[in-house]
């Protein structure tokens, strides 16, 4: 596999290499009165006939300057403060030197005229590293999910799982506020969400007391939102092999006050795959009680559509308003069918053979809103914010699962189950910043949040049911119906203080929570729970940064995270095969983490990044899976609860490099080495668990002759653990070009997935009374197509929302079958 990994690179870096040779033009800016050199200048190039960017720097402190640009006719733009803007048409033919520019004075302001020089694409500000999306070409025909794989320490895995440097225990942020999304919601965000509509990815890998997490890490997904003048449209298409297939359009229309963008998609899938189980269970004693194989072939329909639309307001130059609200309905349609064979040795020999069908259809939507508004006392960073975040998701899922028996005797059973979920939750938060020097700033905020959920699952089921499915007589199953009503309440205050001494910078913060959490259940009143937690959470960041461009960061936080409603809940959930609870015993987990970083970027070259993390926790909560006898099995049956393991850590090195020879070839590597830890204690024996673990991402990106993009990618996990599990590695290679034609007005892309079919993600289980081994396997190998078309001014697009140019990663299939 390596092998062929290699010389697919190797191959197509041959092939692009001739194709990247640009022009050079320089020249130096000086002022017309004396002659004297301006330092630090925005130049610009754009194309003469649409105005599209191409090329953007800022003179260095002699007042040189250095664009990259193919052959072609542009506008050269220079502005400064204090001095009349300055315009010149050229035609590049080769490198040009245009000597010295001179600017007359005058009161034009910057503001009117900024020309921004292309960002870079990884960058580290304070405890952020700071992944710069819209500058990536190589990923604008993908999704979120595939942006995410290029973020440092970020993994998505097969099933649209994310981990940040190995662990699970990461909070994604959107527009800087919480999700709120459910895990399952949230893989369907980042697999069709156009990444193409990311500004950027911030990643937090120790989060200060600024921000109110859980998690070991925050993941903060910042999308286009600011929009230039004038108007843009644009649609198109995306179809794929699976098969998926994907209309979408986008508007943007834009005043000096006002910007309005929308956006809609539709989309339908067919995703197939296959999943195998093979499962021993074992008694207190060490004996086996039974011993099961399953194979499951499924196939899901999925359909949906998609909205997006932002008002921002300028209210005037001190206040500012910006509102939006986002929703994605999806629906679809499951039909698995599963073959088991299991074995019992206790409490009595028996065998069984049988085959599940289910037929369901489901429905999900989740919809955020939010209302921000800013106002300045001066544009020093004096500035008050309140905001306003709701996040409501919901569903249901009606569907039946038959199971026809061979052994130990003639049988069928027929259950049909019906479930709602929903959840409405807000937030409010209020942030002022008060810079009390040139070199230092008091943050000061308050947090509430409310957070209420409503779920249902009504079971009834048939024996033997004869053929007229009308007279039926349905029994309802009390053990598999439940109505649980959750909810969380959160209190929070903050306080950061930040001050620079020359290139070093302090940030010492404190953040206060207190968090309420409730269970209610009005048919079995007995699990109802009320827990309250409280926390204060410290952190102190430090940076440094040289004028060579060296960055060298320190940090430390203590994060306390209590335990989630579901998590604390009592409530029984027996399912088919198998059944799992809560436990409100759940103490709060502690953590202290501890992380050193060194980037160094050049300008001709790229940049190299190293750092050293460990991150103890005690309390960490896991879930333990045993076998006990439960009467309404009549068997030996795996049971799952969450419970607070002893102590864990994980602890490693990240390094990763781009090599950026000029603005149309970059490769970049990442790289992952982590040793993970687990201590706990169960049922008065100690168990212990140590495994390091790496995982490697290979990109690269090219253009040709200013229209051909060419796109590569490799990719490897190695096996990771939590408490008596392990998820096996898994790997991959991708690759892509598209074209553009007709001065971007027409675009085409086409991307292969999984070109070796490789994408697997399997799991084993180790614990004292349950062994087992698992694997699921999907379509991913496939060939996406698409088509763009765009009217209005191009310097409009990068910030309208589009479709993604590319078939997101499997759905999920329907759960609670």
């Amino acid at each position: 596999m390596k092998k062929r990994v290699f010389i697919l690179f190797a191959l197509i870096g041959c092939f692009i290499m001739p194709g990247l040779a640009q022009n050079k033009v320089t020249g130096t800016i000086v002022e017309e009165a004396n002659g004297k050199v301006i330092p630090f200048v925005n130049v610009g190039l754009f194309r003469q006939a649409d105005s599209v960017f191409v090329s953007g720097a800022a003179s260095d402190d002699k007042g040189h300057f250095e664009l990259l640009a193919p052959n072609g006719d542009y506008r050269l733009a220079v502005s400064a403060i204090g001095f009349q803007t300055f315009e010149q048409m050229l035609t590049v033919k080769g490198n040009q030197d245009l000597g010295k520019l001179q600017l007359k004075e005058g009161s034009t302001k910057l503001s009117e005229v900024t020309i921004t020089e292309k960002r870079p694409l990884f960058a580290v500000e304070g405890e952020k590293t700071m992944y710069n999306v819209a500058e990536d070409n190589s990923i604008q025909t993908g999704t979120l999910s595939d942006a995410l794989q290029n973020a440092p320490g970020v993994s998505v895995d097969v099933e649209g799982n994310i981990s940040l440097r190995g662990t699970s225990s990461v909070e994604v942020w959107i527009n800087d506020k919480p999700s709120h999304m459910t895990a399952e919601n949230l893989k369907t965000y980042i697999q069709t969400l156009p990444a193409n509509s990311i500004d950027h990815v911030e990643v937090i890998t120790n989060p200060s007391a600024r921000y109110g997490s859980k998690a070991d890490g925050i993941i903060n997904i910042v999308t286009n939102a600011k929009i230039q003048k004038n108007e843009f449209f644009s649609f198109g298409v995306n179809v794929s092999t699976h098969p998926y297939i994907d209309p979408w359009a986008s508007y943007v229309w834009s005043n000096d006050k006002l910007t309005v963008n929308a956006y809609i998609n539709g989309s339908y899938s067919d995703w197939k795959g296959n999943s195998f189980v093979d499962q021993s269970l074992f008694n207190a004693s060490g004996a086996l009680a039974n011993h099961e194989i399953d194979s499951t072939l499924f196939k899901n329909k999925m359909y949906g559509l998609g909205g997006f639309f932002s008002v921002d307001y300028e209210i005037d130059t001190a206040n500012s308003l910006n509102v939006w609200l986002s929703g994605w309905p999806n629906w679809g349609d499951a039909i698995n069918n599963t073959s088991f064979f299991r074995e019992e040795y206790l409490p009595n020999v028996l065998t069984t053979d049988m085959r599940e069908s289910t037929n369901g259809r489901s429905s999900q939507y989740f919809a955020n809103y939010g209302l921000y508004y800013q106002h300045k006392f001066n544009n020093e960073g004096h500035n008050l914010s309140v905001s306003v975040n709701g996040m409501s998701f919901g569903g249901g899922e009606n569907g039946e699962v038959t199971r026809k028996f061979t052994l130990p005797m003639d049988y069928t059973r027929v259950l049909r189950q019906n479930s709602l979920y929903h959840s409405t939750g807000v937030e409010g938060e209020v942030v002022y910043n008060h810079p009390y020097s040139e070199n230092g700033e008091i943050s000061v905020g308050y947090t509430i949040g409310y957070d209420p959920e409503h779920q249902s699952l009504v079971t009834d089921t048939v024996i033997n049911p004869n053929s007229d499915k009308e007279a039926w007589e349905w029994d309802k199953d009390v053990y598999r119906t439940y109505n649980a009503k959750f909810t969380e309440l959160n209190n929070e205050a903050f306080i950061t203080l930040q001050h620079k001494f020359g290139g070093f910078t302090v940030k010492p913060g404190i953040r206060f929570v207190s968090e309420l959490v409730k269970g209610a259940y009005p048919d079995s009143s007995q699990y109802n729970f009320n827990k309250h937690f409280f926390s204060v959470r410290p952190s102190l960041h430090l940076s440094y940064r040289t004028k060579s461009m060296h960055n060298f960061s320190l940090s430390y936080t203590r994060r306390i995270a209590a335990p989630g409603a579901e998590q604390l809940s009592r409530f029984p959930m027996y399912h088919e095969d198998n059944y799992s609870s809560g436990n409100p015993e759940l103490d709060r987990i502690f953590t202290n983490a501890f992380e050193a970083g060194w980037t160094k970027y050049w300008n001709n070259f790229g940049s190299i990044g190293l750092s050293a993390y460990y991150r103890g926790k005690t309390n960490n909560v896991d879930r333990i899976t045993v076998s006990n006898y439960h009467w309404l099995y009549g068997r030996v049956v795996p049971y799952s609860y969450p419970v607070n393991v002893g102590k864990s850590h994980n602890a490693g090195f990240e390094y990763n490099m781009m090599y950026r020879p000029n603005g149309f070839f970059n490769l970049r590597f990442y790289a992952n080495l982590y040793d993970s830890y687990i201590k706990t204690e169960y049922e008065g024996h100690e168990y212990e668990s140590d495994m390091w673990s790496y995982s490697f991402r290979l990109n690269m990106w090219a253009k040709l002759w200013n229209k051909l993009e060419l796109t590569a990618s490799g990719y490897y996990s190695s096996p990771t653990q939590s408490l008596f599990s392990e998820r096996q590695g898994y790997f991959g290679v991708d690759a892509g070009l598209r074209a553009d034609f007709f001065d971007r007005k027409l675009s085409v892309f086409v991307n292969a997935n999984d070109i070796f079919n490789t994408n697997r993600f399997g799991h084993s289980n180790n614990s004292p009374y349950v062994q087992s081994n698992s694997s699921y396997k999907y379509n991913s190998r496939s060939v996406a197509v698409g088509v763009t078309f765009r009217f209005g001014k191009m310097e409009l697009e990068q910030m309208a929302r589009q479709g993604g140019e590319g078939a997101p990663s499997a759905p999920q299939g329907m759960g609670g079958m």
